[in-house]
């Protein structure tokens, strides 16, 4: 059943309620003024037809269903029993009023075949109580012809009522049909809209495992990235432990250098001083000779320092230079991964920092030992200062007595020696400038 049916069920189930209700309080009201007056025939009358009404109501209407059907019968049972009246009990002109109570009650269900029966069978019973003998039969002769055409005209304008009424229907079950059409045509484009969302949210879901899948390949990369950068740390820390280790190393080779050039002037003055000098001269040109092998060996230590350091920067500088590298690749894969691969750039940003730091770091230690290459090239200089002084030294003990000669050949050896030892500074000069 749709809903245009079930809606006119439901108004003609209402009406045919609101027509029993009024039909019997309007009988109950008649039969109980019969009884005041004690007229005997019209209340039987009455009495037979409520229940005859409780009967059709009961019968047709609440256990069969048939509505319509009851409608019918109560407006054609309703009329019969006022002919009935009139032609067998009472013929008065109070029973013809009655005849407008029908008129309207067969209006209430607003259907032209029930109003023409019910029309019908008025201007009937007011016919047959105009021409049968009644106690009255003056005034039935002389109002009847008048309540004839009041009861005309009275159907009319309720037939009038009726036609719009069944327009207006019309018109509304047009419009409820357009409505529910509207509502279908309405539900199957949301229907469609429905599917089309699941198959968005579908692709939604597939993407999702896709970033879950990249997410995963990027938590792999910064893994290996953490590793690497474990690894970097420990090797700079070696590094700086190295660089320490040659600062430390020419800081003693710089008090080396100070302390041999205060012992050459000391040589110097003891050998302008005299023959008594030779002794004390020789052994401070000795103490010069000790000096300057333990400042071989402290620039041999050096040496071997700086080529560590040089070996621990290109450490450093392949190992940024890796770690530029895994940096940009999980830049790649964050920018794969679109709005989910973001903290993961964030990550890949961090490490390219790190990286900068890094090779900043190495820069700087290449800055130390560029000043190291300068100290060294500063130790040089005071260690040829105190050849050239030495070589004074053996040129004034020319004038000196035979006990001098032995201190000339020590202080030849001794120029020897920083010759050596310049060379010496030379290389390490040069490995410092790899460095």
């Amino acid at each position: 059943m749709d809903i245009i049916t079930q809606l006119k069920a439901d108004n003609m189930r209402k009406k045919s309620l609101l027509m029993f209700i009024t039909l019997l309080v309007a009988l109950l009201v008649i039969f109980a003024a019969y009884l005041y007056k004690q007229e005997a025939g019209m209340a039987v009358l009455y009495g037979v037809e409520i229940v005859v009404l409780l009967a059709l109501y009961f019968a047709l209407g609440r256990a069969m269903k048939k509505f319509r059907l009851f409608s019918y019968a109560s407006v054609i049972i309703s009329y019969l029993f006022r002919i009935y009246a009139i032609l067998f009990v009472q013929n008065s002109f109070s029973v013809n009023i009655l005849f407008f109570f029908l008129l309207a009650y067969a209006a209430l269900q607003f259907e032209n075949v029930l109003f023409f029966i019910g029309a019908g069978l008025g201007i009937a019973g007011f016919l047959a109580s105009y021409w049968l003998p009644a106690a009255d039969a003056g005034l039935i002769h002389n109002l009847v012809p008048t309540a004839v055409l009041c009861y005309v005209l009275t159907a009319i304008l309720l037939y009038a009522m009726i036609y719009l009424h069944q327009n207006l229907m019309d018109s509304f079950l047009l419009s409820i049909k357009k409505t529910i059409q509207t509502m279908e045509d309405q539900g199957a484009a949301y229907r469609q809209e429905m599917a089309a969302i699941i198959d968005r949210v579908s692709n939604v879901n597939d993407n999702i495992q896709t970033n879950l899948h990249a997410q995963n390949e990027m938590k792999s990369a910064v893994h290996e990235i953490s590793k690497g950068s474990v690894t970097q740390s420990e090797q700079i820390a070696q590094i700086a432990g190295h660089a320490g280790d040659t600062v430390q190393s020419m800081e003693f080779l710089t008090q080396m250098s100070g302390e041999l050039t205060n012992e050459s002037l000391e040589a110097q003055k003891t050998a302008k001083a005299g023959e008594k000098a030779v002794e004390n001269l020789t052994l401070e040109i000795s103490d010069v000779v000790d000096t300057i092998m333990e400042l071989n060996n402290t620039f041999t230590v050096l040496t071997q320092k700086v080529e560590e350091t040089n070996t621990f920067t290109d450490s450093i500088k392949q190992i940024t230079e890796q770690t530029n590298l895994l940096a940009l690749n999980a830049s790649i894969e964050a920018a794969r991964a679109g709005e989910a691969g973001r903290g993961f750039s964030i990550v890949a940003d961090e490490i390219r920092r790190l990286a900068e730091t890094t090779h900043e770091t190495t820069e700087k230690i290449n800055h130390n030992l560029a000043d190291l290459n300068q100290s060294n090239a500063a130790a040089r200089d005071k260690l040829e200062l105190s050849s050239t002084q030495i070589l004074t030294t053996a040129e004034s003990s020319q004038n000196v007595t035979t006990y001098f000669r032995k201190l000339l050949k020590t202080l030849n050896g001794q120029v020897e020696k920083f010759k050596e030892f310049d060379t010496l500074s030379k290389k390490v000069t040069e490995k410092a400038h790899g460095v």
